[in-house]
Parts: C-alpha cells; sequence; structure tokens
C-alpha cells in the first residue's frame, strides 16, 4: 500500500475526504485490487467494533484491526474512534450494516426479525435508522427496544435510558415511545426523552414539533421550547421551559447548572465506563454550572471540578477512589 492510499484510507475512517479525494479513492479502488482488499478489510473491522449488535466481541475486533494498521505511522487515529471513553460514537458507514437488514425492507424482514435491541452500553453512546427512517441517537448506558413489526400499523419503541429522536413524519402512524409510565406520541418532530431508573423524574424536551404525554390518567400537549416531567410512580405531569442544552449531549458535551459533584459523576460513569467511591459526606454542599466536554480525560475533568485543589484520586482500572488531601 502507497503512502498515498494510506492518506486517503485515514481520511476516510475521519469522514473528512474532500470531493476530488473522494473521486481518488474510488480511481484506487477500481485499479489497484491489493487496496481494495485492504480497504475491505478495514471498513469490515471498523464497523464491527462500532455496530451495537458486535458490543461482546469489539475488544477482539479491535485487536484485529489494529493488527492490520501496526505498520501504519499514524495510528492514533484509529485509536481515537475506538475509545470507550472520548465521546459518543457515531456510524458513518450506513443504517444497512448497523440493523443487520436494509431500512426499507422491515416486511419481508418481520418473520426473521420478531425483535430488535439497540444498546449504548455504560461507556459508549450510539446511533441508528429505524426501519422508518427515523434518526435516532442513545446516550450512554440506554436501550431502545423494537418489535419486528415495526412500521406495519404501528411505530412503537420502549426506552431505557436517554434518546434524541428525529421521528419521520408518517401522519396513518404515530411515532411513540414508552418510558417508565409515560407515553410519547409524535406525528414527525424532533425531541429528547431521558429515562434513567435511577433519576426521580422522566424528562420529555421538545425541541421542534409537537408531541402528546400520557400517563395512566393524564394527556399533556408539549410545544416546542418546553419540556414535560413525570415523576416515577405519578401519573401527574409538569410542563416547564425546556433546557436549552438539553440535546449538548449528542454532541459530546454535559452541560450542567446547579449541579451536585455527585450528579455530575454519575454521569461521567455512564460515558466514561468508570465507577467512583467516595464518602457520602465528601462533596456536602458543593454545587457547580458549567460544561464538560467527553474529550476530556477523567483526570481532566476531576481537576476540573476541584477548584479548591482539596481532593485526591486514585484509580484501580475502572475504579476511581476520590478522598480529601
Amino acid at each position: 500500500m502507497t503512502t498515498r492510499q494510506e492518506q486517503l484510507l485515514e481520511a476516510y475512517f475521519a469522514d473528512r475526504l474532500s470531493d476530488a479525494e473522494r473521486e481518488e479513492l474510488i480511481s484506487q479502488l477500481d485499479s489497484d485490487a491489493e487496496f481494495a482488499t485492504a480497504f475491505s478489510e478495514y471498513e469490515h473491522a471498523y464497523a464491527s467494533a462500532y455496530v451495537p449488535v458486535f458490543e461482546k466481541t469489539k475488544e477482539e475486533d479491535f485487536q484485529k484491526l489494529s493488527n492490520l494498521i501496526e505498520h501504519r505511522s499514524r495510528p492514533s487515529m484509529f485509536r481515537k474512534y475506538f475509545s470507550v471513553a472520548a465521546a459518543v460514537s457515531v456510524l458513518l458507514l450506513g443504517s444497512a450494516l448497523f440493523l443487520h437488514y436494509n431500512t426499507t425492507s422491515v416486511h419481508t424482514q418481520r418473520d426473521q426479525l420478531q425483535a430488535m435491541t439497540i444498546t449504548a452500553n455504560n461507556g459508549t453512546g450510539t446511533e441508528a435508522i429505524l426501519p422508518d427512517g427515523t434518526h435516532v441517537r442513545l446516550n450512554a448506558e440506554s436501550t431502545l427496544r423494537l418489535d419486528g413489526d415495526f412500521g406495519l400499523k404501528f411505530r412503537d419503541v420502549i426506552l431505557d435510558g436517554e434518546g434524541f429522536f428525529e421521528v419521520t413524519s408518517d401522519p396513518s402512524k404515530p411515532f411513540r415511545v414508552h418510558s417508565s409510565n409515560a407515553c410519547v406520541t409524535v406525528k414527525g418532530t424532533i425531541f429528547n426523552v431521558r429515562n434513567y431508573c435511577d433519576e426521580p423524574e422522566i424528562t420529555v424536551s421538545l425541541l421542534e414539533g409537537s408531541v402528546v404525554l400520557n400517563t395512566d390518567s393524564r394527556e399533556a400537549a408539549l410545544t416546542p421550547g418546553h419540556c414535560a416531567m413525570i415523576a416515577r410512580g405519578d401519573d401527574d405531569i409538569r410542563i416547564a421551559d425546556a433546557d436549552p442544552s438539553v440535546a449538548a449531549w449528542t454532541s459530546g458535551k454535559y452541560v450542567f447548572a446547579d449541579k451536585t459533584i455527585p450528579d455530575i459523576l454519575r454521569s461521567v460513569e455512564r460515558n466514561y465506563g468508570v465507577h467512583f467511591i467516595y464518602d457520602a459526606d465528601l462533596f456536602v454542599a458543593e454545587r457547580f454550572t458549567g460544561v464538560i466536554s467527553y474529550n476530556l480525560s477523567i483526570d481532566e475533568i476531576l481537576s476540573y471540578l476541584d477548584v479548591d485543589r482539596k481532593y485526591s484520586w486514585r484509580r484501580s482500572d475502572n475504579v476511581i477512589e476520590i478522598f480529601k488531601k
């Protein structure tokens, strides 16, 4: 493989090919069979390490890719893409591969598929195109489930965790998101649902369009810029102004206002796949407002929170103990 071919591969997997470079890459693939074979191997290993279906073999797939590119002079770019602690991961290689079937073939695949689960594990995020064309991003520690007959008569999904939805309009088939004791019904809109079981409320925030929110005995309609909150085990729906930064997590940022350090650390745990240990009274009365980029390291985040330089921490694998100096 030539140096120029390596440069084109790097730009392709970084999603920064120019139009001219894309044409050059296609030409190289057409004219060089050895390069085409290498490209196919890279693409397969890259996709396998991203797709949630292959989560159990992610480390093995990453090692295969590492072995393929170990002769390269700049392997750091690939390591950035496979870091589960860096940011929300994005699949750029197409929804057909991600979902294991083409988005237009839901009718022919329903007998084989019966049900589907899309998962963003602890320390990762992911996104998918559903069979109806709806675009979904899942935050870390989140699961989306849909039946094999999704899109035929109904478009119902079940969400645990946090998801950002851009729903394809279909007036004849409302899109419904079921989250614990609440159901969000839409026909085509953009909204965010947060339903982590360790948090006291389910929050639905509307960015565009309109949604109807139902509990067992209550119903409320949302307009853009507003959110609805439902306490777990309670049918009451509370309407408020939506947080303008509610979707910041989709771009790898955590925006927080007047949050305790334990609240902040819980989000870090989800997105970095780590666990913090500290005394219950360690952070008494401390609250913060700010922004954390998930491109930062754990040490950088903790240093950012430790404004008075009064804490120390030590790490053993994925467990981090925090204590006073």
